[in-house]
C-alpha cells in the first residue's frame, strides 16, 4: 500500500496546504529580492540625477558669468577707466544677478579700481589663482575657495581679461559666484533621506555642504575619498563604504562629476553626492517584513481551517461511507449510501451505489462540460493574445515617454543656454537707456534702435519656446513628413550646446526624403543619437576638430540618414549591446540607458525601418533607414 494512504486525511490536508503555500512563500521572497535590486538601481539613478542637476546649475551659473564679463569687456568706460560710471554700472548688474556676490575690476598689477560693492581699504588680488590664470591664458579662468574681502562670504571667483585698443591685456574682470545659492537649491529639491551634497574646489576644500554647513565649509574634504575622485574618471557612480557628513561610517551610493572651464585641463570643481544605502533600503525591508508577517498569519489560518474542514466535511463523512459499505457487504440490501452521505464528491460516490447508470450519465455530462470549457478557452485565447500585444505596445509608449522626459531635461538645459545671452543683452539694453537718458546721445533714433534690438531678442526667445513645445507633442497617428525638416528642427534646439563644446555639426545631402510615420518619435530618435555623440566627445580627448556629420540620402526607395562622429568609436566588445535596455556606453551621469533601446524599437517596430551602428576609422556611425 502507498504510504501516503496510511496518513490520516486531516494531516494530508494540512500537508497539501503547506505544499500549496510554498510557491507563495517563494514568490514573496523572490519579489523581495526584486524590490531590493530595484531600490539599488533607483539609488544609483537618484545619485546620478542629483549630480547632473547640480552640475547643470553650476554650468548655467558659469555661462551667465561668462556672458556678463565678456559683455563688460567691450564697454569703452572700462578702457577709459571711468571709475564712477563703471561702479554705477557694476552695481546695477549685480542687482540684476542675485546669484553673484560681487563684480569688480583690477588692473594688471592686481589692484582693484572698480567694484559693484563699495570698499575703503585698497584691495589687491595679484596672488589669486583666477587673476594670474586670466592674464596668462587670456580666457575665463577659475579660482578656488575664498572668503570674499568685502562681504566676508564663501565665494568662488572667476576672472576674465580685458584688452585695450592695441590688443594688450590691461586688467581682469572678476565675478564671484554665491555658493549660498545652493542652500535654496537644496530646499527646493526633494532630496533622498540623509543625502549628502558637497562641492569641492581643486585643492580639496569644501565650497558647499548640505550637511553641517557651518562646520564643513572651508574645511578639507576627506583625503582618502578625494584621492579616489581625483584618480577616477570624469564621472562615476558606485556603491562604497564611505562617510556621510564626516560623522557616520556606512555604505553609500556615491556619484560625482568633475567640472572644467573651457581651456583648463584641471577641474575647478568636484560635485559629489552620497546617499546612504540604509535609507534607500529601509522602506523595502519594512515592506518585505510586512508581507512575510501577513503570509504567516494567512498560513496559520489556512492550517486551522484545513484541520476543521478535514474533520467535519471529509473524515466524518468517509467514516459513514465505510460503515455503509460494510452493511452492504453483509447483505443489508436496504442500506442506501446516498441517504447517509449527501452533497459534494462524496455524495456522488454514494449515489453510485444506488444507480450505476446514473453515475455513467453524470460522467458523460461532465466530459461534455470539460470539452465546452476547452472550446471556450481556445476561443478566448486569441483575444488574450491580442490584449497581451496591446499591453506590450502600451509598455513601449511608457518607455518612449520616459525617454522623452530624459531628453526634455537635456533640452531644458539647451533652452537655458539659448535664453541666457538674450536675457543679459536685454538687461544691458535697458540699463543703457537708463544711463543715456538725459544725455545728448539719447534721442529718438537711438531709442528706436534699442527698441528694435529688444523686440528681435524677445521674438527669438518666443520662437525657441515654440520649437521646444512642438518638439515634444505626442504622435497620435502616422503622417507624411520631410526628413530634412526634422533634422533642422533638432539642430535649432541643440546647436548652441554643441557649439559650447566646440562640436561642429555638418549636414550633407539635399535629397528631399519623405517618411510616412511618427514624426515626433522619429525626431526623438535622431535627438538621442546626437546626444550620444555629444557625450562621446565629453568622455574623449580629441586633439583636432570635433565634427558630427549628418548625411541624408535615398536608397532602394527608402530614406537613409547616417550620423557619424570622430570621437574614437565604441569598444568592439560592447558595440553589439548598446541597443539593449538599460545598457549604456555613456558615463553613469548620463541617464539610464533606454534611449538607444527605444530608438531601435521606434524605428524597427513602430515604423518598419532599421537602426544599426558601426565603427569607422575616426568614430561611430549610426544608420537610420525607413
Amino acid at each position: 500500500m502507498n504510504p501516503l494512504f496510511r496518513i490520516p486525511i486531516r494531516l494530508q490536508l494540512i500537508i497539501t496546504v503547506l505544499i500549496v503555500a510554498l510557491p507563495a512563500a517563494g514568490i514573496i521572497i523572490y519579489s523581495g529580492f526584486q524590490q531590493i535590486n530595484h531600490a539599488i538601481i533607483e539609488g544609483h539613478i537618484d545619485a546620478q540625477r542629483l549630480v547632473d542637476r547640480i552640475a547643470s546649475e553650476q554650468r548655467i551659473l558659469v555661462a551667465s558669468a561668462r556672458q556678463i564679463v565678456v559683455t563688460l569687456s567691450q564697454l569703452p568706460e572700462i578702457e577709459e577707466k571711468d571709475t564712477a560710471k563703471v561702479n554705477l554700472f557694476l552695481s546695477r548688474i549685480l542687482k540684476l544677478n542675485p546669484n553673484f556676490t560681487t563684480v569688480y575690476i583690477a588692473d594688471r598689477k592686481g589692484t582693484v579700481w572698480a567694484s559693484a560693492l563699495p570698499f575703503t581699504n585698497p584691495i589687491t588680488i595679484y596672488d589669486d589663482k583666477y587673476f594670474k590664470n586670466a592674464l596668462t591664458s587670456g580666457q575665463l579662468s577659475s579660482g578656488e575657495f575664498k572668503i570674499g574681502g568685502i562681504l566676508q562670504k564663501p565665494t568662488l571667483h572667476l576672472g576674465y581679461p580685458y584688452w585695450d585698443k592695441g590688443g594688450e591685456i590691461t586688467g581682469v574682470l572678476c565675478i564671484g559666484i554665491d555658493l549660498e545659492y545652493y542652500k535654496s537649491f537644496v530646499k527646493q529639491t526633494q532630496l533622498p533621506n540623509k543625502a549628502d551634497i558637497a562641492l569641492i574646489d581643486h585643492n580639496g576644500l569644501i565650497l558647499f555642504s548640505s550637511t553641517d554647513t557651518e562646520k564643513r565649509v572651508g574645511k578639507r574634504f576627506n583625503p582618502v575619498l578625494f584621492k579616489k575622485i581625483l584618480q577616477g574618471p570624469d564621472a562615476d557612480t558606485l556603491t562604497t563604504a564611505g562617510i556621510v557628513g564626516d560623522l557616520l561610517r556606512q555604505e553609500n551610493y556615491v556619484s560625482y562629476q568633475k567640472l572644467r572651464l573651457e581651456g583648463e585641463k584641471s577641474p575647478y570643481m568636484y560635485v559629489r553626492v552620497g546617499i546612504p544605502v540604509e535609507s534607500v533600503l529601509s522602506q523595502v525591508n519594512e515592506q518585505i517584513v510586512g508581507n512575510l508577517s501577513l503570509f504567516g498569519l494567512v498560513l496559520v489560518s489556512a492550517l486551522l481551517l484545513a484541520w476543521v474542514i478535514g474533520k467535519r466535511s471529509i473524515a466524518d463523512r468517509i467514516d459513514l461511507l465505510k460503515r455503509a459499505s460494510r452493511s452492504l457487504a453483509n447483505g443489508d440490501n436496504r442500506i442506501r449510501v446516498s441517504d447517509l452521505v449527501q452533497g459534494g464528491e462524496l455524495g456522488e460516490l454514494g449515489e453510485s451505489f444506488d444507480a450505476m447508470a446514473k453515475q455513467l450519465a453524470s460522467k458523460e455530462k461532465l466530459l461534455l462540460d470539460k470539452q465546452l470549457q476547452l472550446e471556450e478557452f481556445n476561443t478566448s485565447l486569441e483575444q488574450r493574445v491580442a490584449d497581451a500585444v496591446l499591453d506590450l505596445r502600451k509598455m513601449d509608449q511608457i518607455l518612449i515617454s520616459q525617454n522623452s522626459q530624459a531628453a526634455m531635461g537635456e533640452m531644458i538645459g539647451n533652452i537655458a543656454h539659448q535664453w541666457r545671452q538674450p536675457l543679459n543683452t536685454l538687461g544691458l539694453i535697458v540699463q543703457e537707456l537708463q544711463m543715456t537718458y538725459g544725455h545728448d546721445e539719447f534721442n529718438k533714433e537711438s531709442l528706436d534702435v534699442s527698441v528694435k534690438k529688444a523686440m528681435e531678442l524677445i521674438s527669438h526667445m518666443s520662437h525657441t519656446i515654440d520649437d521646444f513645445r512642438n518638439f515634444f507633442k505626442p504622435d497620435k497617428e502616422k503622417i507624411l513628413f520631410h526628413v530634412n525638416q526634422a533634422i533642422e528642427k533638432i539642430l535649432s534646439l541643440v546647436k548652441l550646446s554643441f557649439k559650447n563644446l566646440s562640436i561642429n555639426i555638418e549636414v550633407i545631402g539635399t535629397d528631399d526624403a519623405e517618411i510616412f510615420g511618427y514624426a515626433h518619435e522619429y525626431s526623438q530618435v535622431l535627438l538621442n543619437i546626437l546626444l550620444n555623440c555629444k557625450d562621446a566627445f565629453e568622455g574623449s580627448n580629441i586633439d583636432g576638430q570635433r565634427v558630427v556629420t549628418i548625411t541624408v540620402s535615398k536608397e532602394d526607395n527608402k530614406s537613409l540618414v547616417t550620423v557619424a562622429d570622430n570621437a574614437g568609436g565604441i569598444p568592439e566588445d560592447i558595440i553589439d549591446k548598446i541597443f539593449d535596455p538599460y545598457f549604456t556606453t555613456k558615463g553613469p551621469d548620463k541617464g539610464t540607458g533606454i534611449g538607444l533601446y527605444m530608438g531601435k524599437t521606434i524605428i524597427e517596430k513602430n515604423m518598419g525601418g532599421r537602426l544599426t551602428v558601426r565603427n569607422t576609422a575616426d568614430g561611430a556611425e549610426f544608420r537610420v533607414e525607413v
